[in-house]
């Protein structure tokens, strides 16, 4: 009986580290699919990148080599969809560095409190104001349409002394969907002053949202959003490029 147990004794310990091998071997296989898996994920932009969309000062400007800098929020984070930013299906386009600076829950205050921070680039894209029209009692929020583009005005400043020479594309505030009428009506307001003030003083605006609303107005809205505020990874981030680009394109050719 001493023996037959002695071998037994033998055989699990030989069978141990065979078994901790494989665990190992599953958790490390796990870890790796969940840290890149969002990278090869499939993300679908709307269409084809067509002559239309290429004729942009944004698609030129994303072929031309030049650095660019995301400024944003959670939907440029890309927080919310781990880590896949709306711009991500514009990276294949972009020849030049790529530089994000967003952080989720940031309203203009945030940016105006970090805007020494921001890295010189020769482009910046600035997507901000979802925070803010959600939450305009908050602090750090622009409470109206007015203290918005102030606020943007205040970064825009900031931007030019680090790059004096960039190119600023101003998009308005994201769509938002099945929110009080209050809210809506206020990202549309914010919108309004947005476009007013760039109109101005000849600076790029762009509104994805007409676009976005028109393709959600027809098709099932789960298939692009992944809540009320935020785009989905596969289709979602894909429609927001194309928005962005064709509005560029419509205010260039209007």
């Amino acid at each position: 009986m001493a023996g037959t147990q002695k071998q037994k004794d033998k055989r699990s310990v030989r069978i141990l580290p065979v078994l901790l091998a494989v665990v190992l071997i599953v958790l490390s296989a796990i870890l790796f699919y969940v840290a890149t898996w969002p990278k090869y994920a499939r993300k679908e932009f709307y269409g084809d990148m067509t002559d239309e969309l290429r004729d942009s000062d944004l698609y030129e400007d994303m072929q031309s080599g030049k650095s660019f800098c995301f400024i944003g929020d959670s939907i440029t984070e890309g927080s919310m969809i781990w880590g896949v930013t709306w711009y991500d299906p514009l990276k294949p386009y972009i020849s030049g560095e790529i530089i994000n600076f967003s952080h989720s829950g940031w309203t203009t205050g945030d940016l105006i409190e970090r805007k020494d921070e921001i890295p010189a680039a020769d482009i910046y894209v600035i997507a901000i104001g979802v925070n803010d029209v959600i939450y305009p009692e908050d602090e750090l929020s622009a409470s109206s349409g007015e203290e918005y583009v102030s606020d943007l005005e205040i970064l825009t400043d900031a931007l030019t002394t680090t790059s004096p020479e960039a190119r600023i594309y101003y998009i308005a505030p994201w769509i938002l969907i099945d929110l009080p009428e209050e809210i809506l009506d206020r990202r549309d307001e914010y919108s309004r002053a947005l476009e007013e003030w760039c109109t101005g003083d000849d600076r790029i605006f762009i509104d994805p949202v007409p676009v976005i609303r028109s393709v959600l107005d027809k098709e099932d809205v789960t298939e692009y959003m992944n809540d009320t505020v935020h785009p989905n990874m596969r289709r979602g981030v894909g429609l927001y490029s194309y928005a962005v680009l064709l509005g560029d394109h419509q205010r260039r050719t209007c």
